[in-house]
C-alpha cells in the first residue's frame, strides 16, 4: 500500500484551508516590523551578518490545523488521504519530508489508532534544548488559544525522546499519562482528532505573540526565581563540539574577574536552571542554546553572544530579544562562510569592552577590569577593524 502519493506545503496551498482534508483555527496575523537594533556588534561584522540581523521584517502567523482521522509520521510529519504536509511552521523541509514518506512507501509500517484528541508540538531538532524554548513549548499557549484544553489532550511524543523535555513537559503541567510515545518506521499513528498547532518562527523572525506565548509556559514552569546570580556566563565546555572556541578558559577568567557567575546549565537539574535564568539579567557566552534562556528572564534582559561570522548558527538571540524586549550583543570573531565546523578565537579586549557596555546599561560603570576605549583596540591582537556599537 502506498501511504503517500503527493507532498504539499500546508501553508502556501491555500486549498488547503478550504478543504475538507483539514480545518485551521488563526490565532495570530502575520506582519512586518524591524528587528530590533543590537545592543552592540563588536569585531568584524560582515554584509552576511548585517543581513541576518537586520533584513528579515516578516513576522509569521500563527494558528492550529485539525486533521480528522490523520496519521502521523516520523518527526511528527502529519499525511492525511495520501497527502503529506510540510512547512516551515513545523520545522519540516519539504527534503525531510521526501525522504520519510519515500521510507514509509518502502516499509509500509503497521498502523496504531490512538483516540481522542492527538497533538503534535515537536518536529526535526527535537533532541536541542533550544528549539524547545523558542519552537515547541510555545505551541501550547497556541493550542490554548485555538480553543483546546492542555489537560483533555494526549501529546504525541517521539521514541527518543530526552530527559529534559520530558522533564519541561510535566514542569508545564502535562501528566505523563498524556504523552503518547511511539516508534519511528516500526509504526505509524493514526490519530481521531490530530492538532498540528504551528511554531511562531520564521527564519529569526518570532511573531509578536511569542512574548505571550512565552510568558504562558514559563509561568507554568517557573515556581521561583533566583536573585543572586544577575550576571551568567555560559560555558559550552561541556557541549558538543561543532563549534570551539579556542581561548575558552582565558575569556571565561575575564567573565569570572567581571563578576560573573559561570555556569554549565547542562549539569544542573532543569528545575534549578529555570529558577537560575528567571532571576538573570545579564547572559554572556558562546552562542548556542544556552544564551536562548533568556526567555525566563522576561523584559530587559542583555545577552552578550560570542560567535564567528558565518551565518551558521543563525541569529535567532536578536529574533528572542525583538519580541520580548531584550539587549542582544554580539562579539565577532571572523570564520568562513557558512561553516558549521567553527574553531575561532575570541578577541580579549573586545569582550572586555563588551562587558563594559553591559555594566554600563546596567548602571555600573568600571565594572570590568582594564576596559579599552574603540581607538585603540586590537582585533586578536593583529591589527584589524575597530570595535563599533
Amino acid at each position: 500500500m502506498t501511504l503517500v502519493r503527493d507532498i504539499r506545503e500546508i501553508g502556501d496551498h491555500m486549498a488547503a484551508r478550504r478543504s475538507p482534508l483539514l480545518a485551521f483555527t488563526q490565532v495570530a496575523e502575520a506582519g512586518r516590523s524591524p528587528m530590533r537594533p543590537p545592543a552592540f556588534l563588536l569585531g568584524p561584522a560582515n554584509h552576511t551578518v548585517l543581513w541576518e540581523i537586520f533584513g528579515q521584517i516578516d513576522t509569521p502567523g500563527a494558528g492550529c490545523y485539525a486533521i480528522a482521522d490523520g496519521l502521523v509520521a516520523p518527526t511528527g510529519i502529519a499525511i492525511k488521504d495520501g497527502v503529506a504536509f510540510h512547512a516551515e511552521a513545523f520545522l519540516q523541509p519539504r527534503h525531510h519530508v521526501v525522504t520519510v514518506c519515500d521510507r514509509l512507501n518502502a516499509e509500509n509500517p503497521p498502523v496504531r489508532h490512538a483516540r481522542g484528541k492527538l497533538a503534535v508540538i515537536y518536529g526535526p531538532a527535537h533532541e536541542t534544548w533550544g528549539h524547545w524554548l523558542t519552537d515547541f513549548l510555545p505551541r501550547l499557549w497556541v493550542l490554548c488559544q485555538a480553543g483546546h484544553d492542555l489537560a483533555t489532550l494526549s501529546f504525541l511524543v517521539p521514541p527518543d525522546l530526552r530527559p529534559f523535555a520530558r522533564t519541561l513537559l510535566l514542569l508545564c503541567g502535562l501528566r505523563e499519562e498524556q504523552l503518547v510515545a511511539y516508534d519511528y518506521f516500526a509504526e505509524i499513528v493514526r490519530a481521531e482528532l490530530l492538532l498540528m498547532p504551528t511554531g511562531l518562527r520564521a527564519g529569526n523572525r518570532l511573531a509578536p505573540c511569542f512574548a505571550q506565548a512565552t510568558a504562558f509556559w514559563t509561568a507554568r514552569a517557573r515556581h521561583d526565581i533566583a536573585t543572586d546570580q544577575p550576571r551568567l556566563y555560559l560555558s559550552r565546555a561541556g557541549a558538543p563540539q561543532q563549534r570551539q572556541m579556542l581561548n575558552r578558559e582565558a575569556i571565561e577568567s575575564v567573565a569570572r574577574d567581571a563578576g560573573f557567575a559561570v555556569v554549565q546549565p547542562e549539569t544542573l537539574p532543569v528545575a534549578a536552571q529555570i529558577k537560575m535564568f528567571a532571576g538573570a539579567r545579564v547572559l554572556a557566552g558562546e552562542y548556542g542554546s544556552g544564551l536562548h534562556n533568556s526567555v525566563f528572564g522576561g523584559p530587559g534582559v542583555t545577552v552578550c553572544g560570542l560567535r564567528g561570522t558565518s551565518r551558521h548558527p543563525s541569529f535567532l538571540q536578536s529574533g528572542i530579544a525583538t519580541a520580548l524586549h531584550q539587549n542582544a550583543g554580539y562579539v565577532f570573531a571572523a570564520t568562513e562562510g557558512q561553516d558549521v565546523d567553527q574553531r575561532f578565537n575570541a578577541n580579549i579586549e573586545l569582550f572586555r569592552y563588551a562587558l563594559e557596555i553591559m555594566a554600563v546599561g546596567e548602571g555600573r560603570p568600571g565594572l570590568c577590569p582594564g576596559p579599552v576605549t574603540p581607538g585603540r583596540a586590537a582585533h586578536d591582537g593583529a591589527g584589524g577593524p575597530r570595535p563599533h556599537s
